[in-house]
């Protein structure tokens, strides 16, 4: 409470396309001191020789920061009915969970990937085969203390009981789940009540940006319809620390007045 957004900076992570840390946000981020959530997307993956991926990792350990990675997301089907496709998704995981000792993460961020117009009439053979995917990944991360986070994206409604079920049945202390608060109005149903009363007890990290409601517009905190303040003060009343938390805005910009804003609404001492 009562925090700048100076002192704020040391308590969140800010996401990061990793080709754009080749460039000058690679320094800025360092100077600025922010902890980098890194997209290690499908492309950086295949495209960067080992040297280039252990360069960045190398310089933001030796400044002291804290790491989160997101796995890659588009194509990828952790629950697919095809074994082909199902097949290859967990290769390119299994690609991300290779880099876990180059980059120590604090989390490694994965989506859930449900969505109801493909699986809900195959919901239990979905769920099968997302929950051995994840507890393969959960068990290697354990491995580095690496917390796995499940985010959600176009789930809705009782898609959140997913999650619950998928940590169950995976039974890995370390598998939590990733509440994404702008995805959940641009997405899902908004319903921030009932997902909030689901999965506080289970959440290992926040995605905060903002939107209108129309689309992911991953807008500057405050600036949009997302009840940023009601999250925060419901978790702030029942966790006596805050989940790790990522900042999210993908304009130009959009950094400085999130930090400003989150300083004003945050909860914790």
């Amino acid at each position: 409470m009562g925090l700048t957004p100076e002192a704020l900076i040391p308590r969140v992570q800010v996401n990061i396309p990793f080709p754009y840390l080749l460039g000058r946000y690679g320094s800025r981020f360092l100077e600025r001191g922010l902890n980098p959530e890194i997209g290690l997307d499908a492309r950086s993956l295949s495209r960067y020789p080992p040297r280039i991926l252990k360069g960045v990792a190398r310089r933001f350990l030796a400044a002291g920061r804290r790491l989160t990675l997101h796995a890659p997301f588009q194509d990828m089907a952790p629950g697919a009915l095809d074994d082909l496709v199902l097949a290859a998704t967990r290769t390119r995981l299994r690609q991300v969970c290779r880099w876990l000792p180059v980059f120590r993460p604090a989390a490694l961020v994965c989506h859930l990937g449900y969505e109801a117009r493909h699986y809900r009439h195959a919901r239990r053979r979905w769920l099968t085969r997302a929950t051995a995917t994840f507890r393969e990944l959960a068990q290697a991360a354990r491995a580095h203390d690496t917390l796995l986070v499940l985010e959600n994206v176009f789930e809705r409604g009782e898609d959140k009981n997913l999650f619950l079920e998928v940590l169950e049945r995976a039974g890995a202390p370390n598998l939590k789940v990733c509440l994404d608060v702008g995805h959940l109005l641009a997405f899902g149903d908004g319903d921030y009540d009932g997902w909030l009363a689901a999965l506080w007890p289970h959440l290992g990290l926040l995605h905060l940006h903002d939107n209108d409601g129309s689309h992911d517009q991953h807008a500057a905190l405050g600036t949009g319809r997302v009840p940023l303040k009601f999250i925060l003060d419901y978790l702030g009343a029942r966790l006596a620390t805050p989940p790790l938390i990522t900042l999210e805005p993908h304009a130009e910009g959009g950094l400085e007045p999130s930090l400003a804003y989150l300083a004003r609404i945050w909860p914790w001492d």
